[in-house]
C-alpha cells in the first residue's frame, strides 16, 4: 500500500498493529478518507456498541444473564434501570455541551432513568453522582468503551490498508445478518467476526465428513446383512420385526448385535453407578437380552435400542 498517505505525525499506518489503539489525529485522517456510506456506519457501530457494552456491564452485575442473540432491546428490559443513549464528542480543545451542573463538556453523556422516564445530560464528574452507580461499575464501562475503540481502530486500519471481506469464501454457511450488513457499508469484518466465521465452516466441513462416513457404514451394514439374510435360520439367529403388521425381518445374529453396540455397553457399565433409579430395571432388561441372544433365543431387537438409547440420554453417551 505504498501509494496511501502519510499521516501528519509521519507514522506509515500500513504497520500499525490492531492491538495499539490509534490517536485522535490518526482517526480523524481516516475518517476524512471514509465514503459517506461507510461513516456513516462507523458512527452507528461505535454508538450502538457502547450502549451494548453499557446494558451488558450493568446486565452482569444484577445477576442477569447475557446472551449474544440478546439485543439492546430485550438486555435495556432486563436491566430496567439507567440506559446509555449517547455519547456525544465535541472534539479536540472544543466544549460545546453543558451538564446539569452546568459545565462546559467535551464528551457529554446522554443517559436515561427507565422507571423514572427522565433524561439527564451529564458530564463524567456527574455520571456517578446522578445514577449513583458505583465507582466500579463506570470503571467497567469505560474498559468497556476502551475495547470498542480497540475494534474501531482495527475496522479503521482496515479500510485504510484497502481490505476487503470476500462473501464467496464463506459460501454453504449462515452468515449472521449483522455480518452482511457491515459488508453491504463497504466495511471489512473483524478478524474475531472472521475467526467466527472460520470455525462455523469447520463445524460444517465436520459435519459433512461424519454424515458421509454414516451413511457409507449403514451401506457396508446393509451389504453385510443382505449376505446374511440368505443364510439365517431362527436357531442361530433372532428377528427383528420393523413393524407388528407387516412382519418384515432383519436377521441379526449375536455377533452383529455386539460388533454394533458394544462400545454403549461397555460405557453404560462404566457409569452404572449414575443410572438414575428409574432406569436401572431398563439396564437389567438389556443385559437380558444380551444373553438371551447369545443364547440363540428370538429377542425383540426394536425394545433392545429403545431402552439404550433411553439410557444414553442421561449418561451423555454418544
Amino acid at each position: 500500500m505504498s501509494d496511501l498517505p502519510c499521516f501528519k505525525e509521519g507514522v506509515n499506518m500500513s504497520l500499525r498493529s490492531f492491538h495499539t489503539p490509534l490517536t485522535e489525529a490518526e482517526v480523524d485522517e481516516i475518517y476524512q478518507l471514509l465514503t459517506p456510506k461507510q461513516r456513516k456506519y462507523m458512527d452507528a457501530f461505535t454508538k450502538r456498541s457502547k450502549k451494548s457494552k453499557w446494558l451488558e456491564v450493568l446486565a452482569l452485575k444484577k445477576g442477569i444473564i447475557v446472551t449474544e442473540d440478546m439485543d439492546n432491546e430485550q438486555l435495556a428490559e432486563a436491566v430496567d434501570d439507567w440506559i446509555l443513549v449517547e455519547i456525544l464528542d465535541g472534539g479536540r480543545g472544543n466544549r460545546p455541551f453543558r451538564c446539569e451542573c452546568d459545565m462546559p463538556l467535551r464528551y457529554q453523556y446522554i443517559v436515561t432513568h427507565k422507571k423514572q422516564n427522565k433524561t439527564y445530560k451529564l458530564g463524567e464528574t456527574c455520571l456517578g453522582n446522578y445514577t449513583r452507580l458505583t465507582s466500579e461499575i463506570i470503571r467497567d464501562i469505560k474498559k468497556g468503551f476502551h475495547s470498542i475503540h480497540l475494534e474501531r481502530d482495527e475496522l479503521l486500519l482496515k479500510i485504510y490498508r484497502g481490505e476487503k471481506t470476500d462473501i464467496k469464501e464463506f459460501a454453504g454457511i449462515e452468515i449472521p445478518q449483522s455480518y452482511l450488513e457491515q459488508i453491504e457499508h463497504d466495511i471489512p469484518l473483524l478478524d474475531k467476526q472472521l475467526k467466527k466465521l472460520h470455525a462455523k465452516r469447520m463445524e460444517e466441513l465436520q459435519k459433512q465428513r461424519q454424515s458421509e462416513r454414516e451413511r457409507l457404514k449403514e451401506i457396508s451394514y446393509q451389504s453385510r446383512q443382505h449376505r446374511t439374510s440368505k443364510s439365517c435360520t431362527l436357531p442361530y439367529y433372532y428377528s427383528y420385526h420393523s413393524s407388528p403388521k407387516t412382519h418384515s425381518h432383519l436377521c441379526i445374529s449375536y455377533e452383529e448385535l455386539i460388533e454394533r453396540h458394544l462400545n454403549e455397553l461397555k460405557q453404560i457399565r462404566a457409569k452404572e453407578e449414575l443410572i438414575p433409579a428409574g432406569l436401572r430395571k431398563d439396564w437389567d432388561i438389556i443385559q437380558d437380552i444380551v444373553r438371551a441372544a447369545k443364547r440363540r433365543e428370538e429377542v425383540d431387537y426394536s425394545r433392545f435400542k429403545l431402552l439404550l438409547n433411553n439410557l444414553k440420554i442421561p449418561l451423555r453417551i454418544q
